[in-house]
């Protein structure tokens, strides 16, 4: 009596148990005998035996304790895998006669059992060249291996269909769990490429496939601080070395296809292999939509689909999730923009062209193939104000009711108000907001990893979930710490709107002390600075309130009321916050440790007016328009309400708030503070290496910094969990 298992992905490998032989079918078919040993083979070359069961692997075929990377799993693997002719296992490994009669007739040279991966390589390149294919590196070898030890396989570059018959590109990640076949679908899609960390291979260049494979080993294999080098030129240097995330705004999937998701990450046209132009207008939703409904339909997906993503990838989420494609439950926009002038071009008026000019420089590494339709950097600078083509731009949010899982991060000053703006216009029952670290991009695959599975568990697996969390947000302590804060709405309930007031004589004044301050003293003064930065680095003026008596939590929006006047026709205003400890060294904020404000915000001043309708008491909005532009007259005296995107920290007793307001945010008085170039403030492109900025202080003129003060809370967890 036989029994029959699977070995599973290879057609064609024999087997020999009792008087059981044969080779697998085109079902990965083989039967054994109960209590008997089977051995595999490839032609006259022993792969290695193992007990007979249902489901065996290539781990079955060396001594139990193996590890998953030990040569003598890596060069079974790798003769395996080279048989196989996809970049993973969209087809299956066929063995036919040919490649049995070749394997044999080297099978003297090859010693699956070296401890050196590289013994293999002469056998191996003698054995694909006689079958005209190409062999597998180790690299190539040691990453579907690390996925199969995590319960999951690849399958990649799979042909997905779109409407116009063009198709687009994608990488299928699929669980590899007892007798299930069928699973959830977590899809994604950016501009950056499909591999670790960015790009992709090109597939007609052997050399490129395996410098792909190289550096994914490289990334799992290596510790965080060692670059990887990808061969499309350098990202930079911060994003070679960190192990936070797989690939550029998607989810990893060695954190969630082991937790029983499918996983598809998609390259839209124009982007690494899928061949086409980028930027047109419609198009990558178009195809976005085309790829959910085509995952709804596939054997290995039960037809429950979720959108997710950070920064890019999620920006590219809502109008997609808008449109409602079959199968879609829910979505995950961790940390994107909605309103790319006011959230990421323009923040404040503020042209961002250096960081516009250097993020469509990377893109445009990731896939030197393709071209855009529209150069976006130069669309930028044409159009400075807001206008009927920055609102085509905006994404669609306003009709969506899909359970929603928002992030936003804190200090980056991208990616940190969408969210804000989402929660206002969503429904409240199934919308679930997160304020976070400003490096934000590994949290969705660590630490918030465990909220986000909860969400996705309850909406695509109908798990039952009483606890799902409201509203989270990471208060920073400062000096690396922080804690986790759970709340059941946003603004926090029992926030209170504190004022703090600034004087001519440098300090900050709560309300109480500026009532006093203002009844006695009713002279102007004006606090004057270069509205260009010093060859010493230090231009603007700070405040500095008294020690503060208790430990403050600060969470949510701040803003600051100024009246400033200009020497020149124009002017940015920035506004930082920090706090100082008691010996009056500058708090870093940073979750890594690193020099941060508390907040940030900055404006121009010739687009201060506002927009009474969706201004709110702690969140001004501004028109941005060109209709509504006011240039300055040389010592015009005006009024600015400079928005503050959200953030959250405590002062510490004994700690004071500093407010520092300059005219860009490259030279605060704070050593070792270098921010990255990400903006053209005013007075470094005016020319006017004379002109200076003013603040009027005292004789009723509003100077005051607004800061959302929350209930303290003690005992906190320092995790997410």
């Amino acid at each position: 009596m036989s029994v029959e298992g699977i070995f599973p992905d290879v057609v064609g490998l024999t087997y020999r148990s009792g008087t059981q032989t044969g080779v697998t079918t085109d079902e990965f078919k083989f039967h054994f005998e109960p209590g008997t040993t089977v051995t595999f083979s490839i032609g006259d070359l022993l792969l290695g035996e193992c007990d007979g069961k249902n489901l065996v692997s290539i781990f079955d075929l060396v001594a139990n304790g193996t590890p998953a990377l030990d040569p003598k799993v890596v060069n079974r693997a790798r003769l395996l895998f080279s048989l196989c002719l996809g970049q993973g296992f969209e087809k299956p490994i066929i063995i036919d006669e040919q490649a049995r009669d070749v394997v044999s007739e080297y099978a003297w040279m090859v010693n699956l059992d070296s401890t050196n991966t590289s013994d293999l390589d002469e056998a191996l390149l003698c054995i694909c060249s006689k079958l005209r294919i190409p062999s597998k590196t180790v690299s190539y070898t040691r990453n579907h291996l690390r996925r199969a030890a995590a319960r999951f396989k690849a399958l990649r570059d799979v042909p997905i269909p779109t409407r116009d018959g063009a198709g687009i590109l994608g990488d299928v990640y699929l669980p590899l769990q007892d007798g299930k076949k069928r699973f959830p679908v977590l899809m994604s899609c950016t501009i950056y490429g499909r591999r670790i960390f960015y790009s992709g291979p090109d597939l007609d260049d052997e050399d490129d496939i395996a410098a792909f494979e190289k550096a994914e080993d490289d990334w799992h294999s290596t510790g965080e601080g060692t670059p990887v080098r990808v061969p499309r030129g350098s990202w930079g240097p911060s994003w070679e070395a960190q192990r936070g995330f797989e690939n550029i705004a998607t989810f990893n999937t060695s954190t969630y296809v082991p937790r029983g998701y499918a996983m598809v990450k998609l390259d839209p046209r124009g982007v690494s292999q899928t061949p086409g132009t980028r930027n047109i207008p419609g198009q990558l939703t178009s195809d976005f939509y085309d790829a959910v409904e085509w995952a709804a339909e596939q054997a290995w997906s039960d037809g429950n689909i979720a959108l997710v993503g950070s920064s890019y990838g999620a920006n590219v989420l809502w109008n997609v999730a808008s449109l409602r494609p079959k199968g879609l439950k829910c979505f995950v926009p961790y940390a994107s923009d909605i309103d790319p002038y006011r959230d990421a071009a323009y923040i404040g008026g503020v042209p961002g062209v250096p960081y516009i000019a250097d993020w469509y420089r990377r893109v445009g590494l990731c896939s030197p193939k393709w071209s855009d339709q529209v150069d976006l950097v130069s669309m930028m600078k044409s159009k400075p104000f807001y206008d009927a083509l920055w609102d085509t731009m905006k994404s669609n949010m306003g009709s969506v009711d899909l359970p929603c899982f928002l992030a936003a991060s804190q200090i980056f000053m991208i990616h940190g108000r969408a969210a804000y703006e989402a929660w206002r216009s969503r429904n409240p029952a199934n919308t679930h907001l997160q304020l976070v670290d400003s490096n934000y991009y590994p949290l969705p695959s660590r630490e918030a990893a465990g909220k986000i599975l909860q969400f996705l568990d309850h909406y695509l697996k109908g798990a039952e979930c009483s606890t799902l969390e409201r509203v989270g947000i990471q208060v920073r302590l400062g000096h690396g710490q922080w804690y986790w804060r759970k709340e059941s709405d946003w603004p926090v309930p029992g926030t209170q709107y504190t004022q703090w007031h600034l004087r001519s004589d440098g300090s900050l004044a709560g309300e109480e002390e500026e009532e006093e301050e203002a009844a006695q003293n009713t002279q102007e003064q004006q606090i004057t600075y270069a509205a260009r930065v010093s060859p010493d680095g230090r231009s603007g003026a700070s405040f500095r309130s008294a020690p503060f008596e208790n430990d403050v939590d600060l969470a949510g929006h701040f803003k600051a009321v100024l009246t400033v006047s200009a020497s020149s026709s124009d002017a940015d205003f920035v506004v930082m916050l920090w706090a100082e400890d008691a010996q009056g060294g500058v708090v870093p904020y940073n979750a890594k440790g690193e020099l941060e404000p508390l907040a940030k915000g900055f404006l121009r001043a010739s687009h201060r007016r506002l927009d009474p309708l969706r201004s709110t008491p702690e969140r001004p909005w501004h028109t941005h328009t060109a209709e509504d532009n006011a240039p300055l007259q040389p010592n015009e005296i005006v009024q600015l309400e400079v928005e503050i995107f959200p953030a959250a920290a405590r002062i510490r007793k004994g700690w004071t708030l500093r407010v520092d307001i300059c005219p860009s945010e490259y030279q605060p008085d704070i050593p070792g503070y270098v921010p990255v170039k990400m903006r053209e403030f005013y007075g470094e492109v005016d020319g006017n290496e004379q002109a200076t900025n003013s603040i009027h202080v005292g004789a009723g003129r509003p100077n005051y910094i607004v800061c959302p003060v929350v209930p303290l809370e003690e005992g906190y967890p320092n995790l997410m969990q």
